[in-house]
């Protein structure tokens, strides 16, 4: 059963990186943003080999259409049913070219909403969403990856199944790379936010942390023999505070915005979207507020420490024990622990930043009445008490 479920999830990420690929090939010069942005597809042009490496990362994959004829065996090959204490339950279905959650009560369908957009890389979970005209309502079934388990969505009621939370803009800021969406006053005080579906530029793109491309894709199509690159962004350009903000723009998880960070260009800095208040990062979420626990590490005020030290954005993450190893060894090469660590060949992540739960993800498992823990690694690098160890 186990070997089953694993080649199911293996089967979905497998399904949805071809999604991925359709998404990141649109044609140069439609960019919803505007003029100045050129696409992904003009990007593939001169940088295939970066641009097919992306596509397999998790900021790529933070959202993306379901393509049902892809994933619809994956999805339904694992435990697809989950109950309610009220008897009521919630099923995965396949409903001719589409899959769905469907409410049943009493062996009667109460609702039933396809599956039409996924947010989540997948490496720790996926949620999903449906549209209703043009607004985006989350559906009460999240898959939890390393669990393989169907659960309800983080901060959903744990009674009975819930489908009319609204996704917001403020989720596609992190999740993908630009919407066009407006207000609309529906009733008497009551404002409604809305979205046009066919502006979604999916994950976050090349364009999203290098800046407006078309000036640069234009210019070097003119000069082809020109190497060095013009009207671009090179992240190395930028100094550490400009690194970091760009970074933070989404791993700061604050919540008082002043404008959209889908204006944030590399070089900004966070203070011009970002409201910041005494105390309000006394204690950061391991969810979306990385760049806080980064910043409280001595390793970040001890030295040069940047992102980009540990992490490569074009590649897919998966580093080996001994590659996080050899990142941490190249700055603390010289103690004694650091040699005690390399022979007895530990993982310093394992302690220095061990798995936390988040505060502010909630899952709960109606079938068993119980929360599920979200566990993300902390950035806030540190010596920490033995019962916190992995």
């Amino acid at each position: 059963m186990q070997y089953k479920k694993i080649v199911a999830v293996v089967l979905l990420l497998a399904a949805i990186t071809c999604c991925f690929v359709k998404c990141i090939r649109q044609s140069s010069g439609s960019d919803s943003r505007g003029p100045l942005y050129a696409g992904a597809d003009a990007c593939l042009q001169c940088h295939k080999n970066i641009a097919e490496s992306y596509i397999h990362t998790s900021h790529n994959k933070t959202s993306v259409p379901v393509f049902f004829d892809s994933i619809k065996n994956a999805l339904l090959n694992t435990n697809t049913t989950v109950n309610y204490p009220n008897g009521h339950v919630v099923k995965l279905e396949e409903d001719g070219k589409n899959i769905v959650q469907s409410q049943y009560e009493g062996g009667s369908k109460i609702i039933s909403e396809k599956m039409e957009m996924v947010f989540g890389s997948g490496e720790k979970a996926r949620t999903f969403g449906y549209w209703k005209e043009d607004q985006l309502f989350q559906l009460p079934l999240t898959y939890l990856t390393n669990m393989h388990l169907w659960t309800n969505s983080p901060g959903f009621p744990i009674d009975h199944p819930y489908y009319t939370r609204p996704i917001i803009s403020r989720c596609f800021e992190c999740h993908a790379s630009y919407v066009y969406h407006y207000n609309e006053n529906t009733k008497p005080l009551e404002i409604t936010e809305k979205f046009k579906a066919n502006t979604i530029v999916f994950g976050i793109d090349c364009e999203r942390c290098h800046g407006p491309a078309k000036k640069h894709v234009d210019f070097h199509k003119e000069n082809p023999g020109e190497k060095m690159a013009k009207y671009i962004v090179s992240i190395q350009s930028l100094n550490r505070t400009q690194q970091s903000d760009l970074c933070g723009s989404c791993h700061s998880g604050n919540p008082v915005v002043l404008k959209s960070v889908f204006a944030f260009m590399p070089g900004d800095s966070l203070k011009h979207y970002y409201m910041y208040y005494p105390g309000s990062f006394i204690n950061p979420d391991v969810h979306g507020m990385q760049l806080q626990l980064l910043q409280q590490s001595a390793c970040y005020k001890q030295s040069t420490l940047t992102c980009l030290t540990c992490h490569n954005p074009h590649k897919a993450e998966s580093k080996t024990q001994e590659t996080i190893t050899a990142s941490c060894i190249s700055c603390h090469n010289s103690s004694v622990h650091s040699t005690q660590i390399i022979q007895q060949k530990k993982n310093c992540i394992t302690c220095h930043m061990p798995l936390k739960a988040s505060r502010s993800l909630d899952f709960n498992n109606s079938t068993e009445n119980k929360s599920i823990p979200y566990k993300l690694r902390t950035h806030r690098i540190a010596i920490y008490p033995e019962a916190e160890w992995e």
